[in-house]
């Protein structure tokens, strides 16, 4: 999924008030589950997501042709089987005949190589059209250079499709375990071009169907075809939109809320709880400067403010629920080094920031760092805003955002500095280091930097250690030479799951397995 750039990644679940139109569905659906996610998603158009509110919805609604099982083994969801040829270039899927829509209408190689097509089209606008750049002549269409026959995404049969890459890349069926690549039908999406993923027209190829869709309130999705009642899997999920921890841990201990993500700064009354759940996740908690605003188009400024990061002071803050973080590829894998980014070092922040033109901070212009609206976020914030001003001597404005607007503003007027997050869609570090490689959609920092792209694409063509290798040389380069980026934490879900909840499991990428849960009326016997 990844997701997330997933921003405030660090909690799961959080949340603002119930709707009455919620209560009324508690009480005719006992079976049904009750989770919480900390905003409207943003869309649920899955070529143009990009967030976790968004995803947590997608992902119970479709599917694609491959997923991760509860180990991050990459397994079969509408495609049964697939196969490569020994080149490690071209892909054959093979999609299982249960494999239908909502509707009734059965998936087709054609809506997955639509939805490929779609995600690409210049049209599209995708963020995330980058994704796919690994297809041969790719990036060629969606630079429009190129025309939509020259993409190697072909439909060999009604159930057959044929992936044609430019490079050896054995590990792609783990890309497409990404919401982002499943298939589409474009006969809806042009009936209903701005309605289509309403409740009244959506149509899905997943466990669960979009019953209703209260914005801001709560979103409700049923189970598309009924489990027998004896099975006790869950029969619905609602989605309460809500932002405040202090509710969500209101309503879990009112048993209103049947799963809880809890924020870091609560874990301490929860620690032994026998309800919690602590996943350490494969994520990035940083911070991204814009290279084409001032100051921070001048690298010192940017070395000054990297150095100014007491990282050991801030996981004190946290409380050890949030472990610091000094490199862009998080612990976990392959091309994580500790010393990546960076260290605290005061004199030399400061030695820094006058040769970039301020000493002691005088002259410096007025900045605004902007944030998500959250309280996470906003400890976050606070904390940067001291040290800065302790080590560096300079003030800066802090500035938060609803949800929504946060993403758009991103794009429309990227800030000078800003909180970024990503968690990883797939466990290969490629999905971090691919944010800021040259035309990614993600990377809004105005940086590029060609010998960074080589060093990417030619760890996706060697196998390990050197693999390794050259993403831990990429990243130094992000992080040494550019300093676009400083990492700060890597996230852990902290969840709260009650012993009538069975059958849930949320791995290290965020993602939840929720269509084979069973809720119990009462807990089973140790």
């Amino acid at each position: 999924m990844t997701r997330l750039p997933l921003f405030l990644i660090t909690t799961l679940l959080l949340f603002t008030s119930c709707s009455p139109h919620f209560h009324s569905t508690l009480k005719k659906d006992a079976t049904g589950l009750v989770l919480a996610i900390p905003d409207d998603p943003a869309t649920l158009d899955w070529n143009k997501a990009t967030d976790g509110n968004s995803f947590e919805i997608i992902t119970n609604l479709m599917q694609g042709l491959t997923r991760f099982d509860k180990r991050q083994n990459v397994v079969g969801a509408d495609a049964d089987t697939w196969s490569v040829d020994p080149s490690g270039r071209h892909f054959i899927f093979h999609i299982r005949s249960s494999a239908h829509w909502s509707d009734g209408e059965p998936v087709s190689s054609t809506n997955y190589r639509d939805s490929f097509l779609r995600l690409l089209s210049p049209q599209t606008a995708s963020p995330y059209a980058y994704y796919l750049f690994d297809i041969e002549n790719a990036q060629c269409y969606d630079e429009g250079r190129c025309p939509a026959s020259a993409v190697g995404v072909h439909v060999l049969s009604p159930d057959s499709l044929r992936i044609d890459l430019s490079h050896p890349m054995r590990n792609f069926p783990s890309l497409l375990t990404n919401a982002i690549t499943d298939p589409v039908r474009l006969d809806l999406i042009r009936e209903h071009p701005t309605h289509w993923t309403d409740p009244r027209y959506f149509v899905g190829n997943g466990l669960f169907s979009l019953a209703a869709w209260h914005h801001d309130a709560y979103l409700l999705l049923r189970r598309t075809r009924p489990a027998p009642p004896s099975s006790h899997l869950v029969s619905s999920l609602t989605f309460l939109v809500i932002p405040e921890p202090v509710t969500q841990l209101t309503l879990y201990e009112q048993h209103r809320l049947d799963i809880e993500g809890i924020p870091s700064f609560y874990i301490k009354k929860y620690l032994k709880s026998p309800e919690l759940h602590r996943i350490p996740q494969l994520s990035t908690i940083y911070y991204s400067m814009n290279i084409r605003r001032h100051p921070f188009d001048n690298v010192h400024v940017r070395k000054a403010f990297a150095m100014s990061v007491d990282r050991t002071r801030l996981e004190r803050i946290f409380l050890s629920a949030l472990p610091s973080l000094s490199s862009f590829i998080p612990r976990g894998l392959s091309g994580y080094d500790p010393e990546a980014a960076y260290g605290f070092d005061v004199a030399r922040a400061r030695e820094e920031l006058a040769l970039g033109g301020f000493p002691g901070g005088q002259g410096f212009p007025h900045v605004t760092l902007v944030f998500p609206e959250g309280t996470q976020s906003r400890i976050l914030a606070t904390f940067m805003q001291q040290t800065f001003k302790d080590v560096l001597g300079v003030t800066i404005e802090l500035r938060s955002m609803e949800w929504k607007a946060y993403l758009a503003g991103l794009d429309a007027h990227t800030p000078a500095i800003y909180q970024s997050g990503w968690i990883a869609d797939y466990p290969d570090a490629m999905t971090f280091l691919s944010l800021m490689r040259s035309g990614s959609g993600n990377n809004r920092t105005g940086w590029s930097d060609p010998a960074f792209d080589r060093l990417i694409d030619r760890a996706q063509e060697v196998d390990e250690p050197l693999k390794g290798h050259l993403y831990a040389e990429a990243q130094r380069i992000l992080l040494r030479k550019a300093v676009v980026a400083i990492p700060l934490s890597q996230g852990i879900s902290n969840i709260l799951v009650p012993p009538t909840v069975v059958g849930y499991w949320h791995n290290a990428m965020g993602m939840d397995s929720l269509g084979s849960v069973k809720k119990l009326s009462k807990a089973l016997p140790m």
